[in-house]
């Protein structure tokens, strides 16, 4: 194997106060992981001792644990070690093994991932990272059948569908970008504004990961993931577009949540809504 190896250290004009928030970092690391699992859950090996030791230390403001894990694709392998201040004031660090990479197509990924892990401080780049990688794949693959077939069984189009609860949706501008994005991505589902919020949208496995990305940049008071389905036949909706039922409360905020039921039951998704609310 050729390898890589991408160690940033510590980027001091990205601290916060006089450190890292432990417990902000810490929680993230564990909250990337997770979505990343559920991306490429075959290609995914996290250190269980390490994740063992987040998730105690987790709440801890003093303990700053480290969190290690291999991505094992077919023709790739990428090693990945989340810091202790990662992301808010460390860079991933990065080693990279191809059993055929020439030294200029090292090169051109290094400088890659190196801006991705950098540029992204404070962020979390650990998807972005990953989905640089395939990208490269990809363009190398090109004319290769031998690789080609590796790299498409790798990264197969998926149909994926990804909902989202938010304490709330109001801001106009937030949701013109994610109305931008559906259209850039090809992605279809809907927004439902107001307090609760929810966001559901599906696509192709790369374009909802993006869109992931995208939308977590964004600041939120409580924004989850609450249900990640994979491997779907086809698509639910037709286009992507704001739900509006009837509008009640003192601010006109809420919707009727009971009619939203009723349009998920009519989706035959009835079930989603439980997820979504816990009721």
């Amino acid at each position: 194997f050729n390898t890589i190896k991408i160690t940033t250290g510590r980027i001091k004009t990205h601290q916060k106060g006089n450190g890292c928030s432990n417990m902000t970092s810490t929680q993230q690391k564990l909250d990337e992981v997770e979505l990343l699992e559920s991306i490429y859950p075959e290609f995914t090996e996290v250190d269980t001792e390490d994740r063992a030791n987040c998730v105690e230390l987790a709440s801890n403001p003093r303990e700053y644990p480290v969190l290690r894990l291999h991505l094992n694709f077919p023709v790739v392998k990428l090693c990945v070690e989340l810091p202790s201040g990662y992301p808010e004031c460390e860079a991933a660090e990065l080693r990279f093994e191809w059993t055929s990479l020439s030294t200029t197509q090292e090169n051109e990924l290094l400088q890659q991932l190196t801006e991705i892990s950098t540029d992204s401080l404070g962020e979390g780049s650990l998807l972005m990272i990953v989905g640089a990688v395939i990208e490269y794949i990809e363009s190398l693959s090109t004319g290769s059948p031998s690789c080609e077939d590796t790299v498409t069984a790798t990264v197969a189009v998926t149909l994926n569908r990804l909902w989202y609860y938010a304490h709330h949706i109001y801001s106009k501008e937030k949701r013109s970008n994610m109305m931008k994005w559906s259209r850039e991505l090809d992605l279809t589902g809907f927004i439902l504004p107001g307090k609760p919020g929810v966001i559901c949208i599906e696509g192709s496995n790369a374009n909802c990961r993006e869109f992931n990305v995208r939308v977590r940049a964004m600041n939120w008071q409580l924004l989850k993931l609450q249900h990640d389905e994979r491997d779907l036949e086809g698509r639910l909706f037709t286009d992507f577009e704001e739900m509006i039922f009837d509008v009640h409360g003192r601010a006109n905020n809420h919707q009727d949540l009971g009619q939203f039921r009723t349009f998920l039951e009519d989706k035959q998704i009835g079930e989603v809504f439980t997820i979504l609310f816990g009721f």
